[in-house]
């Protein structure tokens, strides 16, 4: 079992991320207002994105002759809801457990160092491992829904992890705040960023769910993916 997952992204026409030449004054009421409106018990970003949220200490980690329990770690009781990071090397260090209201889940591979895993467990930050040296993003999803009842997860991006759901198949529904503006930036991140190997892949489909105009020139449209020529939910 996994959880239903809801990529959601704030775009432009020509499928770019918010960058500040856009000229929006709060562009972050756009992308946060929508995602307040979808149902989740979690939000999953990529390491980039969360160190915006975590600390800006360095904490350090001693990689010699610590001593932790070995597998996942699920700290305290259920949390209402979740902030999931993709983190394969350990690279976001944390002075509390919370990102807001929700509580931190730290998904790594096991290259990380056991001074890392002694830093998340003095905090109270869960953490799971999902891969010995890259991420199995089937077995992340599986997890979270397994150890911590994750039905319903909402992924936030960047275009790199909102790609790598979307080549394993494990995205449900696309949604979609389309900004009135086009980028034109050559080289600047896309809402799915392919990785390289996945050029021989057929594209994913969608179908229609809803469209809505708001904030008077954008609009908020959602798509269910279609697996094997059939739509989800």
């Amino acid at each position: 079992m996994k959880p239903y997952v809801i990529c959601h992204m704030l775009g432009s026409v020509d499928g770019r991320i918010k960058q500040d030449i856009w000229g929006f004054e709060d562009h972050h009421k756009y992308f946060e207002e929508t995602a307040g409106q979808i149902e989740a018990d979690a939000w999953l970003v990529g390491r980039v994105t969360m160190q915006e949220f975590s600390s800006k200490n360095t904490y350090p980690v001693d990689s010699g002759t610590q001593s932790v329990p070995e597998g996942d770690f699920v700290a305290g009781g259920p949390a209402k809801t979740y902030a999931v990071v993709i983190d394969p090397s350990g690279k976001c260090f944390w002075d509390s457990n919370m990102v807001s209201t929700e509580h931190v889940i730290e998904v790594l591979t096991e290259k990380v160092p056991a001074g890392y895993l002694t830093h998340l467990r003095s905090k109270n930050v869960s953490y799971l491992f999902a891969g010995a040296e890259t991420l199995d993003l089937e077995v992340v999803l599986q997890k979270l829904f397994r150890l911590f009842g994750i039905k319903t997860l909402r992924i936030d991006g960047g275009g790199h992890v909102n790609g790598s759901f979307l080549a394993a198949g494990l995205i449900d529904e696309f949604s979609l705040v389309l900004a009135p503006v086009a980028d034109g930036t050559f080289g600047a991140p896309t809402v799915f960023e392919a990785a390289q190997g996945y050029e021989g892949r057929k594209a994913t489909q969608f179908t229609l769910k809803s469209v809505e105009r708001i904030y008077s020139d954008f609009l908020w449209i959602r798509y269910l993916v279609a697996k094997n020529g059939v739509p989800g939910r």
